[in-house]
């Protein structure tokens, strides 16, 4: 296996010129650097990657801190993340709340990667309150929010329009004809949650549509949740044609749910779920959902990141519109049964 040194040597330059080269350092002469390319090339040289953090200062990784690894939401992000880190030679470190239940909990979470000599990090905190959050940048620059809201701190935040998300779902259950709807919500200590929540509220009002309290339940993200907050809603004896739920873990747990009490999606009940995930089109009935852009809110968000920790220029976009997609589980009311 090649050394930096034979590299020197086919090269006729000293090692320090190649150990710059290989850094990125501008420093040396475009003659030089060709010379060594091309002895890389021959020998087909590989740097080490932990020689060369430690002569660039710099790890390499990024760390990215979410929620949870359980819903189809954040393995999308990930995926989307590492997919772009990779493209860059950048590598990524993984850390959840997935158990954590206080604040100081969530931040022990990135105390971790931080710990790890992450170059940057990014974050998904939808239950961290804003002044955790500023504190944490404070203490932190090189950081990036995702579907997070920070009016201080604007350029580092990449977020969808959840209010607009929530108006759309309302919007397309009213012109479906319901006026009789119930909700399963998201965590409601999220500021997502709260926006999506906020927005369907604020449309039905405006349509002189009133939304009886005991038709909302909270259901978190999973399915579990969602099943469970179902069966409440369906124990009560308060009628809906409608159904909008806070993401599509809970808006499936919801049409298998209600399936075992002979209600079907589409047929008798009216489901739309949000997030738009790639299981939605393929549930049956096929669910309508609100789409929300998740590769490129992810993809903008890596982008920044690489500015932040490595000079880069990327081109970013922060803020994001979530679309209606409408497929088989919702139908007008005089078309259910």
């Amino acid at each position: 296996m090649a050394t930096i040194k034979d590299v020197a040597k086919l090269a006729g330059v000293g090692v320090g010129t190649v150990s710059r080269y290989l850094s990125g350092n501008a420093s040396i002469s475009a003659e030089s650097g060709s010379k060594v390319a091309a002895a890389m090339a021959e020998l087909n040289y590989r740097p080490n990657s932990i020689a060369r953090s430690l002569s660039s200062k710099k790890s390499n990784i990024i760390g990215l801190w979410v929620p949870s690894f359980s819903g189809s939401f954040h393995r999308k992000m990930l995926q989307t993340i590492e997919r772009e880190l990779r493209k860059r030679d950048k590598h990524i470190i993984l850390a959840n709340a997935e158990d954590a239940k206080t604040d100081e909990e969530r931040i022990a979470c990135l105390d971790y990667l931080i710990e790890r000599d992450c170059d940057g990090i990014l974050m998904s905190c939808p239950e961290l309150s804003v002044f955790e959050l500023a504190k944490i940048e404070a203490r932190y620059p090189k950081i990036v929010f995702i579907n997070r809201s920070l009016d201080a701190l604007n350029e580092k935040t990449f977020y969808p329009n959840h209010y607009l998300g929530g108006r759309l779902a309302a919007q397309h259950l009213v012109e479906l004809g319901h006026t009789k709807i119930a909700v399963v919500t998201g965590r409601m200590n999220a500021q997502d949650a709260q926006s999506r929540h906020r927005g369907f509220l604020d449309e039905l009002a405006s349509s002189g549509i009133e939304m009886h309290e005991e038709l909302i339940e909270c259901g978190g993200y999973g399915f579990k949740q969602g099943a469970e907050a179902t069966e409440r809603l369906l124990k009560k004896e308060q009628p809906f044609t409608a159904l909008f739920c806070g993401n599509d873990n809970s808006a499936m747990a919801a049409i298998s749910t209600m399936k075992k009490h002979g209600i079907e999606a589409g047929k008798d009940i009216s489901v739309i779920g949000y997030d738009d995930i790639d299981l939605a089109e393929f549930t049956s009935p096929s669910m309508t959902s609100i789409h929300v852009p998740l590769e490129d809110i992810s993809r903008n968000a890596c982008h920044q990141i690489l500015n932040l920790c490595y000079g880069e220029e990327l081109p970013v976009q922060n803020h994001f519109e979530p679309k209606l997609s409408i497929r088989d589980s919702t139908q007008r009311l005089k078309q259910l049964k």
